[in-house]
């Protein structure tokens, strides 16, 4: 698994230090999930990291049956109740016994301030070719509709996710400074976030959402693999109004076509009221443009999440 977003040119310091010493003691204390036989594990733990994102750290340590095992070790301190949220959620999903498009993270055990899990190999979805992103986007509209329809259990909840979107309005107007868009782009990001705040405010009840599906965080097997894409990072999961899901989905292809897929599949109270899903595409387009700002603040265009911020802010 690439199995983290891209790293971006400038990740928050780490208050939690990470070393190999860390590392040991967190595996002998890892407490396991239900059926799961640790004893089986053969370890050999790697002196060095191998993926590094904005709240975690992967950390090679062995392989259980012939599949390779990271430990996934939170590096700031806000980010241990995601960790904790994050299985909360999985064990939930699973525990449905729901088919789901997209598959999940394979959650083995627990440790302070760290999760095993099996290492997904594959690429991120922000950089895939094109016609695989359209066909990803897809089963991503099906994987949100199916979570976003079932129960939701409590969670943490999310400050900038689900949450009524003139909340964001100062990130917003930071993050369309720092973009610096030509004229026509930045004319058509500021009327995408006047709409959505304009349109009528979620009413429904509060919805589980996965809380950040951007391309960087579904993981697409290698050319010719078989088996769908696997949807990961679950830590900022929460409850709420679904357009901020459905911003995060139009990243992957932002087009209304794959909105009504979405709607096609959900099955929550008011999703066939026209004038509450005309509202939610409003929301979701201004989630969609909120998001992108950010992406192209923080990568480079060369960068696949960059490109990503690019495409939206362009279409």
């Amino acid at each position: 698994m690439t199995g983290m977003p891209s790293v971006a040119p400038s990740l928050p310091p780490a208050d939690l230090p990470v070393d190999l010493r860390r590392i040991e003691l967190l595996c002998a204390r890892l407490r396991p999930e239900e059926g799961v036989e640790l004893e089986h594990i053969v370890w050999k733990i790697a002196k060095h990291p191998r993926a590094e994102g904005w709240d975690n750290l992967l950390w090679p340590v062995g392989a259980l049956r012939g599949r390779e095992l990271v430990l996934r070790v939170a590096r700031r301190g806000i980010s241990r109740a995601l960790l904790g949220r994050e299985v909360t959620v999985l064990r939930r999903l699973r525990g449905l016994g729901t088919l789901l498009p997209m598959e999940l993270p394979t959650v083995l055990a627990m440790a302070e301030d760290a999760v095993l899990v099996e290492w997904i190999d594959g690429t991120t979805a922000d950089e895939t070719e094109a016609a695989t992103r359209v066909e990803v986007a897809g089963d991503l509209a099906r994987m949100l509709a199916t979570i976003h329809s079932g129960p939701a259990p409590e969670v943490g909840r999310n400050p900038v996710r689900g949450v009524p979107l003139a909340t964001r309005c100062e990130a917003f107007s930071r993050d369309l400074e720092r973009a610096d868009l030509p004229p026509a782009r930045q004319g058509r990001a500021e009327a995408r976030w006047l709409a959505g705040l304009a349109a009528a405010p979620w009413q429904g009840r509060e919805l589980l959402l996965h809380g950040d599906p951007h391309p960087g965080n579904v993981v697409v097997p290698f050319l010719g693999a078989p088996g769908p894409a696997t949807l990961i990072d679950w830590g900022d999961t929460t409850r709420g109004d679904p357009a901020s899901d459905l911003g995060g989905m139009l990243l992957h292809h932002p087009t209304d076509a794959l909105l009504a897929t979405y709607r096609e599949w959900a099955a929550w109270t008011g999703i066939d009221d026209d004038e509450i899903w005309e509202a939610l595409v409003d929301r979701s387009w201004a989630w969609a443009t909120r998001m992108a700002l950010a992406l192209v603040g923080s990568y480079p265009g060369s960068d696949g999440l960059g490109a990503v911020g690019h495409r939206l802010l362009s279409s």
